[in-house]
Parts: C-alpha cells; sequence; structure tokens
C-alpha cells in the first residue's frame, strides 16, 4: 500500500516557512524562539514523511523482485545436515555442587570477610554493599513466594530522611 505523501510533507514545509517568517517579524525574544521552534517541528514531521515514503518505496521494490523459493517437504525422521561452512557451536554447561542461592550466600560471606580485613574507607564499603547486595538477591525468591510478607531489608526501598 503506497501511501501518497506529497501533500502532507508541501503543507508541513508551508507551515515551517510560515512559522519562519513570523518568528523573524517577532519584535518579542520568547515569541520569536516559540516560532523558530514550531518550524522547527514542521520540518521534522516532513523528514518524517519523506523516510515513511521512501520506506515504502523500497519494500515495494524488494516485494516484486523477492523470489519464493518452493518448499521443500522435510522428513520427520531425518533431520537436515548443518551446512558445511558454519560449525554449531555449543555452549559449555555448568553443573554447580550448591544451588544458586547458596553460592549467592557465600559470597556474601567471603565479602564479608574480606571487608573485615580492610581499614574504613571505600574498598570496604563496596565489599559490604556487595555482601548485602548478595544476600538480598538470595532471599528474594523467599519474599516473592510468600504472599503479603514485606520485603528484605535493602530491597530497593530507599529510607525517608527522619526515619
Amino acid at each position: 500500500m503506497l501511501l501518497k505523501l506529497g501533500a502532507h510533507i508541501s503543507n508541513c514545509l508551508d507551515r515551517a516557512a510560515d512559522a519562519e517568517d513570523r518568528a523573524q517579524q517577532s519584535a518579542d525574544s520568547a515569541t520569536r524562539s516559540d516560532n523558530e521552534l514550531l518550524a522547527q517541528s514542521w520540518r521534522h514531521l516532513a523528514r518524517g514523511y519523506e523516510f515513511v515514503e521512501s520506506l515504502e518505496r523500497f519494500l515495494s521494490d524488494t516485494t516484486s523482485y523477492k523470489k519464493i523459493p518452493p518448499e521443500i517437504p522435510v522428513d520427520p525422521v531425518e533431520q537436515p545436515a548443518a551446512p558445511e561452512n558454519k560449525p554449531i557451536i555449543r555452549r559449555p554447561r555448568v553443573h554447580h555442587e550448591a544451588s544458586f542461592k547458596d553460592r549467592l550466600l557465600k559470597s556474601a560471606q567471603d565479602a564479608r570477610e574480606q571487608a573485615a580485613g580492610l581499614p574504613p574507607g571505600t574498598p570496604r564499603d563496596r565489599l559490604l554493599q556487595k555482601a548485602r547486595q548478595s544476600e538480598t538477591a538470595a532471599n528474594i525468591d523467599t519474599w516473592i513466594s510468600s504472599p503479603g510478607s514485606p520485603p528484605p531489608d535493602g530491597f530497593g526501598l530507599m529510607k525517608k530522611p527522619g526515619a
């Protein structure tokens, strides 16, 4: 479906020219800037219409040249062979001994132990923050599965000043 947008484009450009004329004739700086912004918006809309028109031309050109290959029946028992030039890359699977929750809690414990050996400062604060985040993540599934319970401490809640 090809839209005829030429009239819309010329209308937008005419309105942009009118807004530019009003901007040049205006003595007030606020009115001038408003009219300049309005002219810019009209030109932007015209470019959008031009883009839609060019996109529709492109799509109509490609569909006319497009050859649809005939459907090849595939035997459900026999799988098609992979192309020789593209090997199948398989991701190695990691099977963990501990659950995700246990690994998060272990990470929090390790971060707290490392922080205990550091003097007060930014590195220690970051390790303590990591420990809190790991503990919160570990407890989030419990919080989600229990209806009506408040979220765990530190779960994205901002404390009100003075509270």
